[in-house]
């Protein structure tokens, strides 16, 4: 089509007099209607603050909620004395906690170190076997897109979780013997129908959490081994301030915000970033 012919298009199109919008030829997905979820976080205590309110609010709502943390979180800790192995049974048990009192159904372990800079094709065919098990309506996890993130595992993870949702239902995109299959198991390529990032810069769904905001306070709590009582006073005040400004004239008190696209969106699709 020349460039002639592409304005012609683009004109006939206002002339219809319906004021489109970049959603309306691939729509979003509704994270709040989701029916089975999987939550994918790069160490132990990334869901609680990323989503904590919105997995718990989801949780309440019906929606079988799956965790699977990548890292096992062994770096998290500033103790010499403490061995990598102490932090990494310490983190897990916070891990179960937290997502216990969100109501979460299963906690999957990949047991990557934290920090190890972790195989990309591995990583995502490892997630690709745990969608594929799961089989969830949307998976969640950090966006890799957050300007200045510079973590390994939150850009690794947020990646490879975007990936595994492009190939999941491929057939030919090789599964077998992954990490999250019990042996021999082969599990059948399945497509999501949406992904939401989480600590987003560019959301475009705000989850009404006002119901379930102390929850979420609760679960980050569980996470002892991360936050001292000081430290952890002065979060609340941050995660409430952001809660209230991503709520601002919606008709609620507090919102936790999300970007929240398909698989088409994620490969060639240069509107993606102001969807």
């Amino acid at each position: 089509m020349s460039i002639k012919e592409t304005k012609s298009v683009n004109v006939k199109i206002e002339e219809r007099g319906a004021m489109m919008e970049l959603k309306d030829f691939i729509p979003i997905p509704k994270l709040e209607e989701c029916k089975s979820l999987l939550c994918i976080q790069p160490h132990p205590d990334d869901n609680e603050i990323g989503a904590g309110a919105t997995i718990a609010s989801l949780t309440a709502k019906g929606c079988r909620v799956v965790y699977l943390t990548v890292t096992n979180g062994n770096m998290g800790s500033m103790d010499p004395g403490e061995s990598l192995w102490e932090t990494a049974e310490k983190r897990r048990k916070e891990a179960l906690d937290a997502a216990g009192l969100l109501g979460v159904a299963e906690c999957i372990f990949l047991d990557h170190d934290d920090g190890s800079f972790m195989d990309a094709k591995k990583l995502c065919r490892d997630i690709t076997a745990v969608i594929r098990k799961v089989r969830p309506d949307m998976v969640m996890t950090a966006d890799p897109c957050l300007p200045y993130e510079f973590h390994p595992d939150h850009l690794s993870v947020g990646i490879a979780a975007a990936q595994a949702c492009i190939f999941s239902p491929f057939p030919h995109f090789d599964t077998k013997g992954c990490a999250g299959l019990d042996s021999g198991e082969e599990a059948v390529p399945f497509q999501v129908k949406g992904i939401a990032f989480y600590s987003t810069a560019f959301p475009n769904t705000f989850i009404n959490v006002d119901g379930t905001w102390e929850l979420k306070l609760k679960a980050i709590e569980a996470h002892k081994s991360q936050f001292d009582p000081a430290s952890l006073e002065t979060l609340k005040l941050y995660f409430d301030f952001k809660a209230r400004s991503y709520a601002a004239g919606l008709g609620f008190e507090r919102a936790e915000a999300f970007k929240v696209l398909t698989a088409s969106h994620l490969h060639m699709n240069v509107d993606t970033i102001r969807l």
